[in-house]
């Protein structure tokens, strides 16, 4: 189990540089159709397409790296009234649930990719079929770490501690 934990961890830092990338080109990509367009007044029109493309990976993947670290939201109030046992199981519940939809967002975006992949995007050509891709790479991931979530009993962070930034 902590062999699976780690090779997790590898994969989830990984796609960290991959957000960071993304993130990047985001910037760079939204900085070059400002400059072009109001400072050489020649506007690209590629550019937006592109910055959604990338907005939408990087939206997906930092999704999956927070469901494996608890980092999004969430309110414990009723939670950490609980005993203890009741609490983790509470605790179990909401992965299962969150396991749930990550599975569901994985099914359902191959119907999307289907169903997009024979349109295309104006300014791109590029399939529309890339805007949901990530819905399916995020849903993986978001799944992938939900079960070893559960598998390793990292169900949440401990009571009035923050979420664990590897």
């Amino acid at each position: 189990m902590e062999r699976l934990d780690r090779v997790i961890g590898v994969v989830d830092r990984v796609m960290e540089m991959v957000c960071h990338l993304l993130l990047i080109g985001i910037v760079a990509v939204t900085v070059l159709q400002v400059v072009l367009r109001f400072v050489l007044d020649s506007p690209t029109s590629w550019s937006e397409e592109v910055a959604l493309l990338l907005l939408v990976w990087f939206g997906m993947i930092a999704i999956a790296i927070g469901v494996r670290r608890h980092g999004h939201i969430a309110i414990t109030t009723l939670r950490d009234l609980l005993p203890p046992r009741l609490a983790r199981g509470m605790d179990l519940l909401a992965e299962l649930l969150l396991l749930g939809f990550s599975l569901m967002l994985l099914w359902e975006s191959l119907a999307l990719i289907r169903l997009a992949g024979v349109q295309v995007m104006p300014a791109t050509g590029l399939s529309r079929a890339w805007l949901y891709y990530p819905v399916f790479v995020g849903g993986l991931l978001m799944s992938v770490n939900g079960i070893v979530n559960i598998l390793t009993g990292r169900l949440s962070p401990p009571r009035g501690e923050q979420p664990a930034h590897e």
